[in-house]
Protein backbone atom coordinates (compact mmCIF):
# COMPACT_ATOMS: atom_id res chain seq x y z
CA UNK A 1 0.00 0.00 0.00
CA UNK A 2 1.50 3.82 -0.93
CA UNK A 3 2.31 5.82 1.63
CA UNK A 4 -0.60 8.52 2.85
CA UNK A 5 0.41 11.75 1.05
CA UNK A 6 0.54 14.30 3.72
CA UNK A 7 0.78 18.21 2.54
CA UNK A 8 -1.28 21.26 1.95
CA UNK A 9 -3.09 19.77 -0.90
CA UNK A 10 -4.23 16.31 1.06
CA UNK A 11 -7.96 15.02 0.79
CA UNK A 12 -9.66 13.36 2.69
CA UNK A 13 -9.80 10.12 0.97
CA UNK A 14 -5.81 10.10 1.00
CA UNK A 15 -6.27 9.80 5.00
CA UNK A 16 -9.29 8.36 5.64
CA UNK A 17 -9.42 5.21 7.43
CA UNK A 18 -10.90 2.59 5.32
CA UNK A 19 -13.32 0.20 5.20
CA UNK A 20 -15.27 2.34 7.54
CA UNK A 21 -16.61 0.18 10.92
CA UNK A 22 -20.25 0.22 11.05
CA UNK A 23 -23.34 -1.57 12.62
CA UNK A 24 -26.54 -1.52 12.06
CA UNK A 25 -28.77 0.72 13.88
CA UNK A 26 -31.01 -2.19 15.22
CA UNK A 27 -28.14 -3.91 16.90
CA UNK A 28 -27.46 -3.62 20.79
CA UNK A 29 -25.65 -1.52 22.68
CA UNK A 30 -23.54 -4.15 24.07
CA UNK A 31 -22.84 -4.93 20.42
CA UNK A 32 -21.58 -1.42 19.37
CA UNK A 33 -19.40 -1.45 22.46
CA UNK A 34 -17.95 -5.05 22.11
CA UNK A 35 -16.82 -4.34 18.22
CA UNK A 36 -15.26 -0.66 19.21
CA UNK A 37 -12.97 -2.85 22.15
CA UNK A 38 -11.97 -5.79 20.09
CA UNK A 39 -11.06 -2.65 16.73
CA UNK A 40 -9.40 -0.21 19.23
CA UNK A 41 -11.42 2.60 17.86
CA UNK A 42 -13.26 5.05 19.52
CA UNK A 43 -16.39 5.20 17.00
CA UNK A 44 -18.88 3.43 14.58
CA UNK A 45 -20.88 4.67 11.93
CA UNK A 46 -24.43 3.60 12.68
CA UNK A 47 -26.23 2.93 9.08
CA UNK A 48 -30.00 1.84 8.36
CA UNK A 49 -31.08 -0.48 6.50
CA UNK A 50 -30.45 0.30 3.11
CA UNK A 51 -26.59 0.99 4.42
CA UNK A 52 -26.75 4.61 4.40
CA UNK A 53 -25.91 6.34 7.43
CA UNK A 54 -28.29 7.50 10.20
CA UNK A 55 -25.79 8.93 13.14
CA UNK A 56 -22.55 7.69 14.68
CA UNK A 57 -21.91 5.95 18.23
CA UNK A 58 -18.71 7.07 20.21
CA UNK A 59 -17.15 6.47 23.43
CA UNK A 60 -18.78 9.23 24.45
CA UNK A 61 -21.82 7.89 24.27
CA UNK A 62 -20.91 4.48 25.61
CA UNK A 63 -20.25 6.84 28.53
CA UNK A 64 -23.81 7.84 28.52
CA UNK A 65 -25.42 5.20 27.68
CA UNK A 66 -23.35 3.07 30.74
CA UNK A 67 -24.19 6.43 33.42
CA UNK A 68 -27.92 6.10 32.31
CA UNK A 69 -28.29 2.36 32.63
CA UNK A 70 -28.84 1.86 28.78
CA UNK A 71 -26.52 -1.22 28.28
CA UNK A 72 -27.53 -4.78 28.14
CA UNK A 73 -28.62 -7.49 24.93
CA UNK A 74 -32.00 -5.61 24.67
CA UNK A 75 -30.48 -1.96 24.26
CA UNK A 76 -30.58 -0.89 20.76
CA UNK A 77 -27.74 1.59 19.55
CA UNK A 78 -29.94 3.93 17.95
CA UNK A 79 -31.38 4.59 21.58
CA UNK A 80 -27.60 6.41 21.81
CA UNK A 81 -27.04 7.02 18.51
CA UNK A 82 -25.49 10.81 17.58
CA UNK A 83 -27.34 12.03 14.68
CA UNK A 84 -25.30 14.59 13.13
CA UNK A 85 -25.00 16.24 9.83
CA UNK A 86 -20.94 16.78 10.19
CA UNK A 87 -19.62 14.58 7.56
CA UNK A 88 -16.83 14.49 4.86
CA UNK A 89 -16.75 13.75 1.38
CA UNK A 90 -13.67 12.34 -0.49
CA UNK A 91 -12.48 15.06 -2.37
CA UNK A 92 -12.51 17.59 0.39
CA UNK A 93 -9.38 19.09 1.43
CA UNK A 94 -8.26 17.79 4.84
CA UNK A 95 -8.17 21.39 6.60
CA UNK A 96 -12.04 21.71 5.36
CA UNK A 97 -12.35 18.13 7.45
CA UNK A 98 -10.26 19.42 10.01
CA UNK A 99 -12.37 22.75 10.67
CA UNK A 100 -15.34 20.84 10.55
CA UNK A 101 -14.54 18.88 13.41
CA UNK A 102 -12.99 21.88 15.20
CA UNK A 103 -16.28 23.53 14.81
CA UNK A 104 -18.38 20.98 15.46
CA UNK A 105 -16.18 19.72 18.60
CA UNK A 106 -15.56 16.22 17.32
CA UNK A 107 -13.27 13.75 16.70
CA UNK A 108 -14.50 11.55 14.10
CA UNK A 109 -15.88 12.59 11.04
CA UNK A 110 -18.09 9.86 8.90
CA UNK A 111 -16.56 10.41 4.88
CA UNK A 112 -19.95 9.43 3.18
CA UNK A 113 -20.55 9.59 -0.66
CA UNK A 114 -23.19 11.47 -2.51
CA UNK A 115 -25.85 8.84 -1.34
CA UNK A 116 -24.72 8.84 2.26
CA UNK A 117 -23.55 5.66 2.06
CA UNK A 118 -20.24 5.31 4.06
CA UNK A 119 -16.65 5.13 2.84
CA UNK A 120 -14.45 5.80 5.73
CA UNK A 121 -13.64 7.56 8.74
CA UNK A 122 -11.60 10.60 9.51
CA UNK A 123 -10.19 10.89 13.20
CA UNK A 124 -8.26 13.58 15.03
CA UNK A 125 -5.41 11.16 15.40
CA UNK A 126 -5.19 11.02 11.42
CA UNK A 127 -5.01 14.69 11.98
CA UNK A 128 -2.35 15.03 14.13
CA UNK A 129 -0.27 12.56 11.61
CA UNK A 130 -0.48 15.62 9.05
CA UNK A 131 0.17 18.25 11.21
CA UNK A 132 3.72 17.65 11.39
CA UNK A 133 4.42 17.79 7.81
CA UNK A 134 2.21 20.85 6.87
CA UNK A 135 3.73 22.91 9.94
CA UNK A 136 7.18 21.81 8.12
CA UNK A 137 5.80 22.88 4.90
CA UNK A 138 4.86 26.42 6.14
CA UNK A 139 7.68 27.41 8.60
CA UNK A 140 10.14 26.81 5.14
CA UNK A 141 7.71 28.62 3.22
CA UNK A 142 7.37 31.83 5.54
CA UNK A 143 11.66 31.44 6.29
CA UNK A 144 12.36 31.44 2.73
CA UNK A 145 14.40 35.09 2.22
CA UNK A 146 12.34 37.74 0.29
CA UNK A 147 13.70 39.29 -2.50
CA UNK A 148 14.78 43.30 -2.46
Amino acid sequence: MPAKSRNLSTRVKDLMEVPPVVISENSTVDEAASMMWEKNIGSLIVVGGTGEMVGIVTERDMLFAVTKGLTGKTVPVSSITSKTELKATPMQSIATALETMRKGGVRHLPVVDKSGKPLGMISMRDALDIMGPILKQVLSSISKPRPD
